[in-house]
């Protein structure tokens, strides 16, 4: 009896000493201002924070373009293009050098309307010692310290606790990793903050993970614990969105919160910010595009490939070291982008659109030089005259339907060959007389070839279908396909440009008719002299220019009337190639490659041209009076 009344005395002293502790501190947040510990976001909270904040329209580190440029000076920019947040990696090597970063960032970034997510990295210092219990004190008591200092800042958006976290070196690591997380969502909880606490955990993007596994249950498990989702997904367009899909399903399984994409968009996986931007407009999701400026941080380039040598596109930046865009169309897709409503129009116009090279990087294509080539229909080194510099062929989807192995082995040969010999080979890969196959069939001959061939020099560019329409009737067959074959190509993104050739001519000219001056300056002429064969008209051929990342036309008419077709096709601002021109008569002739050397057009002569023409052929400067 005794020691019960004991025991209980005992138990009332520590109630007493317990509640009067938690007093105390109390008392003491009060004095300090800082926030109470909170438990983990509801659903709800999270869709109220996403209401209140709006889209986020984000980039990553700041980086100078040169040493001079301030990071004022980037922020500018960033607004300038409709930007409103920065995600960043904190400097400093203690907590103290940390808290006194992001306040300098926050009240530079805060003139420009510019919210902050910090990314935390302290835990780096400690999670590589072997005394763990150790290492995790210490970590603790910087992390609390950064985060305690901004706990009711509304300039920063979200904390972001971890980036990247392991899970592709083995379960042990992944495990460990999991437990430091959730380490850190507890002890920022405790420290009453009125951000959301998140961390880029999943970020294996268009990885269908085994749900079963240990690991991929422990990694949802600590995923579950955060405010909101973040992830990251540079592929976010590639396999026609299919792999974004794959993504969102597996955080969606996780809780239904607001997601967030800290790190997106590379171009040579076609997942620029056209339909990077429409992909996250449709799913309702925040972004950061990573890099701003192009820099000595090299992300212009792919991963693992270095700035020495060329590239196109550019992979990561928005802009050139000037300020100026890399792609001037990006300009309003960042600036306008929002959520969709349920009944707008999505966004996307499709990758035959989004994915055509801006002008720049098709002129960039011209810098080969003058391309004097030939065009026959079954080229074979052997019936391939050298004095050319480039051949136009129609490849046999026939042979590659039979014989596949074959087919590439005749074709790598071709190429081998061409190689050698200095020269170039423009496929012509679909035309009408192709068309009694099933349509799927014949997408997959586009996209197999352009798969295997799309960073191979000798190939100069891809015709993917030569006068659509000139020998059918069924209109609406062609125009799928056309779009089609644009969308199958573009989606292997090759380094090479894909075009169409469309079937159009000119009314034929009276002798006395003076052509040119119809053509000057306020007279309005030009398209009302295009005639049409097959089903092809206007409309079909403006859609294949617009589409095509150079402009392609074939001719056989005199060279007044190739002049003028020439001249529409110049109105596109684009380079132009004459697949394939016949030109009998050597008047003609002389005055048609004039022009040409004249504008600038590569060239495919379906007729000889004498040796001593090809290598007299020069593109002369443009020059315009006054």
């Amino acid at each position: 009896m005794k020691r019960t009344i004991i025991i209980s005395t005992a138990a009332i002293l520590l109630s007493f000493l317990l509640s009067l502790s938690t007093s105390f501190a109390s008392e003491g947040r009060k004095k300090q201002n800082r926030p109470a510990p909170r438990g983990q976001w509801t659903e709800q909270q999270a869709w109220d924070w996403e209401k209140k904040i709006g889209e986020i329209r984000g980039f990553n580190q700041p980086e100078s373009a040169y040493p001079g440029q301030t990071r004022r000076e980037i922020l500018a920019k960033a607004a300038e293009y409709g930007l409103n947040s920065v995600r960043f990696w904190i400097k400093g090597n203690n907590a103290d050098e940390q808290i006194a970063y992001i306040r300098e960032f926050a009240d530079e970034a805060d003139d420009f309307g510019i919210s902050l997510s910090p990314v935390i990295s302290l835990q780096s210092r400690y999670y590589s010692q072997e005394d763990e219990k150790t290492a995790l004190a210490e970590c603790e008591k910087e992390v609390r310290k950064l985060v305690a200092a901004f706990a009711t800042d509304e300039r920063i958006i979200f904390w972001d606790i971890w980036n990247e976290p392991r899970f592709r070196e083995s379960e042990v690591d992944t495990f460990r990793n999991m437990d430091w997380i959730e380490k850190m969502v507890l002890w920022c909880r405790e420290e009453g903050i009125i951000q959301p606490i998140t961390s880029s955990i999943i970020w294996d993007t268009g990885f269908d993970a085994d749900t079963e596994t240990s690991a991929w249950k422990r990694r949802a498990e600590v995923e579950s614990m955060m405010d909101i989702h973040n992830f990251h997904d540079y592929q976010a367009a590639e396999n026609m969105g299919k792999d974004l899909a794959v993504t969102l399903r597996k955080i969606r399984e996780i809780s239904n919160r607001p997601m967030v994409c800290t790190e997106c968009m590379t171009r040579v996986y076609g997942s620029g910010v056209q339909r990077t931007l429409a992909a996250f407009a449709r799913e309702h999701i925040h972004f950061y595009l990573w890099g701003m400026f192009n820099n000595d941080a090299n992300w212009s380039v792919k991963w693992s490939r270095s700035t020495y040598d060329p590239f196109e596109p550019m992979f990561h930046d928005l802009l050139w070291a000037d300020g100026d865009m890399y792609d001037p169309r990006e300009y309003e897709i960042i600036k306008q982008f929002h959520f969709l409503s349920p009944d707008e129009k999505d966004p996307d116009p499709g990758i035959p659109v989004t994915e055509r090279w801006h002008q720049e990087r098709a002129w960039k294509w011209m810098a080969g030089g003058p391309v004097t080539g030939t065009a026959i229909e079954k080229a074979k080194p052997s019936n391939t005259p050298e004095k050319y510099n480039s051949v136009r062929i129609t490849i046999n989807y026939n042979h590659w339907k039979y014989d596949n192995d074959a087919f590439f082995k005749d074709f790598d040969e071709f190429i081998n060959w061409a190689e050698i010999k200095g020269m170039t080979i423009l496929p012509v890969l679909v035309t009408d007389d192709m068309l009694g196959v099933p349509e799927d069939e014949l997408v997959e001959y586009v996209r197999s070839v352009i798969a295997k061939y799309y960073d191979c020099p000798t190939v100069k560019g891809w015709d993917l279908y030569f006068h659509p329409g000139e020998k059918v009737s069924n209109k609406g067959t062609v125009e799928k396909l056309v779009e089609r074959l644009f969308t199958i190509a573009r989606n292997q993104y090759p380094n090479q440009p894909v075009f169409m050739t469309p079937v159009v001519s000119v009314t034929p000219f009276a002798k006395d008719y003076d052509y040119r001056k119809d053509l000057v300056h306020g007279r309005i002429h030009g398209w009302e002299k295009l005639v049409y064969s097959g089903i092809s008209d206007s409309d079909l051929v403006y859609r294949i220019w617009s589409l095509s990342d150079v402009i392609s036309f074939s001719t056989d008419q005199p060279s007044a009337e190739a002049g003028w077709l020439l001249s529409i096709c110049y109105r596109f601002g684009r380079p132009i190639i004459c697949s394939s021109f016949k030109a009998e008569d050597p008047e003609q002739r002389r005055i048609l490659l004039d022009q040409f050397s004249r504008s600038h057009v590569y060239w495919y002569s379906a007729t000889d041209v004498p040796e001593e023409e090809i290598n007299s052929f020069r593109f002369i400067p443009i020059s315009t009076g006054h």
